[in-house]
């Protein structure tokens, strides 16, 4: 059943998804994101290039979702006085406005909403481009033509938190969502993620496509590759 990627759908890929039961599911994920590492690992991720940099960073986060990466590294930034601009891009305008409500009045995170799989879509220039458990709603195809049309318009470096699509990962977590109390969506595109989602070796050749030849693909805690990427060689 795993044996290949998945090209299904899941609920949160519907544009019109809003009210509670979209709250429910961002809140679950926020969960699931900060007590299984997702967060804490694109953070540390960023914050070297941040420390790295002479002048202030602009980071996109592709699909950002509620905006946790972007609330985590604008918290960060604000206690270590390091100036950084944010920009969160999402399909769903129901999802931005959640992400927007969550913010403090003075955050410096902007949303934009856009239809990243469109093929018409363009990455706005930046100097860090990061996605969490996003890339896998690209198909293979896709994604080596993404990657090579925005790798311009990206400086410094792209960070991707990626699923790894492992057995083991789909056991666990559909044992686990019996008990857990989470909404219904993010029980189901749970595992409609993890048979999306890619193994090390799909992701070598996706990169290799894509004509990146300095890259690193860590294995993270709780099935997760955390993929660093310099655009320009």
């Amino acid at each position: 059943m795993l044996s290949q990627r998945s090209s299904e759908k899941e609920q949160m890929d519907n544009f019109n998804l809003s009210g509670i039961e979209l709250n429910k599911t961002l809140n679950g994920l926020f969960t699931i994101n900060k007590y299984l590492g997702n967060t804490a690992t694109t953070l540390k991720a960023v914050k070297k290039e941040i420390l790295k940099a002479k002048k202030p960073l602009k980071i996109i986060d592709l699909g950002c979702g509620g905006g946790d990466n972007l609330r985590a590294i604008a918290t960060w930034c604000k206690v270590n006085n390091k100036p950084v601009e944010l920009l969160g891009i999402d399909g769903n305008l129901h999802i931005l406005k959640y992400a927007e409500n969550q913010n403090n009045p003075s955050s410096v995170i902007k949303y934009l909403n856009a239809d990243i799989l469109n093929s018409d879509f363009v990455l706005p220039t930046c100097d860090i481009l990061i996605s969490s458990h996003f890339m896998y709603h690209f198909s293979d195809t896709e994604i080596v033509e993404f990657l090579k049309k925005s790798k311009n318009s990206i400086s410094t470096k792209i960070i991707f938190s990626e699923l790894h699509r492992s057995p083991f990962a789909y056991l666990l977590f559909k044992i686990g969502a019996v008990f857990l109390p989470f909404s219904s969506i993010v029980k189901q595109d749970g595992l409609a993620a993890i048979r999306r989602a890619f193994n090390k070796k799909e992701l070598m050749a996706i990169l290799e496509k894509a004509e990146f030849t300095e890259y690193q693909i860590n294995w993270k805690w709780a099935f997760r590759y955390l993929i660093l990427i310099t655009p320009k060689n």
